[in-house]
């Protein structure tokens, strides 16, 4: 998901307060963004690489439906042709 927005501290802010995030989810968010690893936020959150799958997998939901609604956000990159 890091890749698939293009993320400033205004979007970050938004998506945080408008998908009402947890500080779990909060901290993935930011730290992802950081280019931490999933195995780095596992080890510090004291979760299993599984579990921190799982939240990113809820917040690109959240961040998806989010996104519809918000003027801030702007809409995630889907495909890898438009990734890059």
């Amino acid at each position: 998901m890091a890749k698939q927005v293009a993320w400033n501290q205004n979007v970050v802010e938004a998506f945080i307060n408008e998908g009402n995030l947890n500080r779990r989810q909060e901290y993935i968010i930011r730290t992802r963004i950081l280019g931490y690893s999933i195995a780095r936020q596992a080890s510090d959150l004291h979760l299993s690489i599984d579990q921190v799958n799982k939240e990113i997998r809820q917040m690109k939901r959240i961040y998806d439906k989010a996104q519809v609604k918000s003027s801030i956000l702007p809409k995630r990159l889907h495909r890898r042709d438009d990734i890059l």
